[in-house]
């Protein structure tokens, strides 16, 4: 049984895959205690690639439309650099109002989201189209995979869909039951909030070991050797 994604969806998104399943393998040690599922909606950081503008009360001379930089950084007038990314805009507009303060009699400033561009996921497996999409806001794992067209109903296993996500130099899964997308009128499926660079997986039904699945899946579309400790074992996420 082929249990990989079709080749010709992979290359159309396998650049930027790639950078992201490289970055997984490269970042040390993978952890396998249990996280606390995210059933809360996560709070906004900034991200490389989103827009921003800062804007002045009084001083509208020092405005600004900045994009972070893939360093994470924006560049402003007086102040010059500095970093924006895994700030939450009220963050950043607290750091610049004390870096301003020696220079603007009342330095009051908003820091304004105009586009989360830096924000994107994966979505691969048993889907009507895999590749990336832009998450915009808040976005769950059902969402996500309604955005790709949804799945398929002949061979997607809603139960196990696993997704693979970075946090704390360690790379973590979760697996979580969807399957009540499809039970019309039955119990709530798991609400799962996504985080920019989630790989959200579905796999296909009657796969005896999902841990296996997941590896051969990222073998098929990767060109070089996954030892078997790179990929943690699935946990469920209650």
């Amino acid at each position: 049984m082929n249990h990989g994604v079709r080749s010709v969806s992979c290359r159309m998104n396998c650049r930027h895959f790639f950078f992201y399943v490289c970055l997984c393998i490269m970042l040390g040690a993978c952890r396998s205690a249990l996280l606390p599922a995210p059933v809360a909606q996560p709070t906004l950081h900034l991200s490389p690639g989103d827009e921003i503008e800062v804007k002045f009360s009084y001083a509208e001379q020092f405005n600004e439309l900045q994009k972070v930089r893939p360093d994470g950084k924006i560049e402003l007038q007086i102040v010059g650099e500095v970093t924006a990314e895994g700030k939450t805009p009220a963050q950043l507009r607290e750091e610049l109002k004390q870096l301003y303060a020696p220079h603007i009699k009342y330095p009051q400033v908003a820091v304004i989201v105009r586009s989360m561009r830096g924000r994107r996921v994966y979505v691969g497996g048993e889907v009507m189209r895999t590749g990336f999409i832009d998450m915009p806001g808040p976005m769950t794992v059902q969402e996500a995979i309604m955005e790709v067209g949804g799945f398929r109903e002949e061979t997607a296993d809603l139960e196990e869909v696993i997704i693979v996500r970075q946090k704390d130099a360690g790379r973590f899964s979760y697996k979580i039951d969807i399957s009540a997308l499809t039970a019309g009128g039955g119990s709530e499926a798991k609400v799962f909030y996504l985080e920019p660079r989630d790989i959200v997986l579905v796999p296909q039904k009657d796969v005896v070991n999902v841990n296996q699945w997941v590896d051969h899946y990222i073998r098929r579309i990767l060109p070089i050797s996954v030892g078997a400790s790179t990929f943690v074992a699935p946990q469920s996420a209650q």
